[in-house]
């Protein structure tokens, strides 16, 4: 049915036909009269038919068109004239409310461009935009009681690159979009909101960035700060990953080496955190040594290639073992941290003393990381897989250079009870 969302029985006129690869039909109402807008006289007289041809929706992949024939009444009281009401359209657009629905439930789905809506809809994609633009307007929503923030790159033709992400913990809904991650632009919006909102908030998730850690106490007067784990993990990463580049110069004149080869080309042993198990010490072919290898093996030979880099792969998994351990105790974990803390002072390896300063800087949020509230770690996981799916969007979108839609196709599409204004 092409008109599945219109009363056919109100047709006087029924007519379909095909010209040209697409389907018309060509419909006129039931004359069920008017009232003047004027003068409030009922009417039924008309004083003309207008041909409106409307942009209906694709039906199986073929384009169709309503053409319809709208009476225009005139009051026999007053001579005022209005139009007869029009069942497919709510607004003087070429399109039918029906395809207008579909587009915008088209681009509920995050990885749907644009450019592929207008191409099935036979519209350009400046006419699909135009429908988001004004049809998809997301308001912001209220903060919950753990909240996690963080920023997502967004363009590098902007001067502020990146903007700033605010999540719901639970259920990865995204609360908001900040144009960027400035400590102004975040100080303005949090002293627009109510006080009753900011004091519901318990913890707030974060990377370690100074900036939000400096206003959080101000405007959440009840909130734990909480230093996101991954982030941390990902701080002792890179400084692990940074003396591996730096021992690896030092072969790269002989780039056949064997040497070269482990820490160029298999440096994802260095992460690997369970190394016993029977995948990791499952023998086989290695393309470089033309001989049967594990992979356990092969961690062990890149290990032995600079005492350095075995000092560093261990301090590496000491805080590994640290984060993934089920504290309890508050004071047995600040115990612990500051265990490694010293150790990585005392390594002697500069990338770890400039973490050892990290550490010590960012204790008491990282102590807090290993809270459970109602049985769960709070980190900024969920915000993770959040800034993922956002990447993504701008990627099939080649980039975005209006921040308002970007944001509004953000959290239209990745909230799942985010709906469009459209009222027909």
């Amino acid at each position: 049915m092409i008109f599945a969302d219109v009363n056919e029985d109100e047709f006087e006129l029924d007519n379909e036909f095909s010209k040209g690869g697409v389907i018309y039909r060509e419909v006129r109402l039931k004359n069920r009269g008017s009232r003047c807008l004027n003068c409030g006289t009922f009417t039924t007289k008309i004083k003309e038919y207008r041909l409106k041809k409307i942009k209906h929706n694709i039906y199986n992949n073929i384009q169709t068109y309503v053409l319809f024939h709208q009476r225009r009444f005139i009051c026999p009281k007053c001579g005022h004239t209005q139009m007869e009401k029009d069942p497919f359209r709510s607004d003087d657009n070429k399109i039918s409310d029906k395809t207008i629905c579909d587009i915008l439930d088209m681009l509920k789905r995050y990885n749907v461009p644009f450019r592929h809506v207008g191409e099935y809809f036979k519209l350009s994609t400046r006419a699909i935009i135009k429908i988001f633009d004004k049809y998809v307007n997301i308001k912001r929503n209220e903060l919950t009681n753990i909240i996690c923030i963080d920023e997502v790159y967004f363009s590098r033709h902007r001067k502020k690159k990146y903007v700033l992400v605010i999540i719901n913990f639970y259920n990865r809904a995204i609360l908001d979009i900040l144009k960027d991650r400035d400590k102004s632009t975040i100080t303005s919006y949090l002293r627009k909101l109510d006080f009753k909102e900011k004091d519901r908030v318990e913890y707030v998730g974060i990377d370690m960035n100074d900036n939000y850690r400096e206003l959080i106490p101000i405007f959440f007067k009840n909130a734990t700060i909480v230093a996101d784990s991954f982030h941390v993990v990902k701080h002792i990463s890179k400084a692990l990953d940074d003396v591996r580049k730096r021992i690896m110069r030092r072969y790269e004149d002989d780039k056949k080496s064997d040497e070269y080869y482990m820490l160029k080309y298999r440096d994802e042993l260095l992460f690997v955190e369970d190394t016993l198990s029977n995948e990791f010490k499952e023998v086989k072919r290695n393309h470089h040594f033309h001989y049967d290898l594990s992979e356990f093996n092969l961690l062990e030979m890149m290990l032995k290639i600079d005492d350095e880099l075995r000092n560093a792969y261990e301090l590496y998994h000491e805080y590994i073992r640290f984060n993934n351990t089920d504290y309890v105790d508050t004071v047995k974990t600040l115990d612990d941290l500051n265990e490694i803390i010293n150790d990585y002072k005392l390594s002697g390896i500069k990338e770890f003393i400039e973490v050892s300063n990290t550490l010590n800087n960012w204790k008491t949020e990282i102590v807090n990381s290993f809270i459970k509230y109602k049985g769960k770690r709070v980190s900024n996981g969920p915000i993770e897989g959040r800034n993922s799916l956002i990447k993504k969007i701008i990627k099939i979108a080649n980039g975005y250079s209006n921040f308002k839609r970007f944001r509004n196709r953000v959290m239209y599409s990745l909230n799942k009870y985010a709906s469009h204004s459209f009222m027909k």
